[in-house]
């Protein structure tokens, strides 16, 4: 089966409190599970960040859901594209609130390796680089 990444920022159509990102995470984890999409959401400043993987038509599915949602506007899609692996096998959809710094350094990274100036031959882009990194020092 071919596995297909997703990575986006966007902008909350208002703040949301500790108890609206733990409602949406349960909404969240149980349609994930029962599908199988797996990756992370990082929120801070009125920002998400979002990083999701799953078999293509389910991306799709929940990629479309997600575009339609109310809680956001100005998504920016940083890279779709398929991956060699998952990464984030058994998080149905991992979270960390996370400063308005690191929102920035991952939206100013390199996601589309496609991009015919990229040479780089490795499995991860320079902004999962930058994603993993910050999820293993927000763990510590």
């Amino acid at each position: 089966m071919d596995i297909f990444g997703v990575a986006y920022m966007s902008r909350a159509t208002r703040l949301m409190s500790s108890e609206d990102i733990d409602s949406l995470l349960v909404d969240v984890r149980a349609n994930n599970e029962a599908i199988g999409i797996t990756g992370v959401l990082l929120y801070g400043d009125g920002r998400f960040f979002q990083y999701f993987e799953g078999a293509q038509a389910d991306v799709d599915n929940v990629y479309a859901r997600i575009r339609d949602s109310k809680r956001h506007h100005h998504i920016v899609e940083m890279e779709y594209r398929q991956i060699p692996q998952r990464l984030f096998r058994k998080w149905f959809m991992g979270f960390r609130e996370a400063p308005a710094s690191v929102l920035q350094k991952l939206s100013q990274q390199q996601w589309a390796r496609e991009r015919p100036w990229v040479e780089d031959h490795s499995t991860e882009s320079p902004g999962m680089h930058e994603l993993l990194k910050f999820l293993d020092s927000s763990a510590k």
